[in-house]
C-alpha cells in the first residue's frame, strides 16, 4: 500500500532476502568466485528495524586458500569511488563516513 515501508511488509522482506541469499550462496559455494569451497556455514539475523543481514563463513579447499597478503588483496578491496567517474557514489560513500 502507498507509504508502506520495508519494515511494514517482512513478509515480502523475507521472500526477498531468501531468493537472494541463495543465488548468492550458489555464487560463493558452487560458482568458484573465490576457489573452491570445502564447506561454508552461514546465519541470517534480523535487525532491530526487523530488516536482515547475512553471516557467512566459507572454509577453502587447501588449493584454494588465500597464502599471502598480495592473494588477499586480489579479492579484497575498499577504496572511496572516484568523484569523476561515479559522483553519485562518491557522494553516498563520503556521506556515511
Amino acid at each position: 500500500m502507498p507509504g508502506q515501508l520495508p519494515q511494514d511488509r517482512p513478509d515480502l522482506v523475507t521472500r526477498v532476502y531468501k531468493a537472494k541469499q541463495r543465488d548468492m550462496m550458489d555464487l560463493l559455494s558452487k560458482g568458484k568466485h573465490f576457489g573452491e569451497v570445502a564447506a561454508y556455514v552461514h546465519v541470517t539475523e534480523f535487525q532491530k528495524r526487523g530488516l536482515p543481514h547475512e553471516h557467512i563463513l566459507l572454509i577453502m579447499k587447501t588449493n584454494s586458500k588465500l597464502a599471502s597478503p598480495d592473494d588477499y588483496d586480489r579479492v579484497i578491496s575498499a577504496e572511496i569511488p572516484d568523484k569523476e567517474k561515479h559522483p553519485v557514489l562518491h557522494d553516498l560513500v563520503v556521506k556515511h563516513m
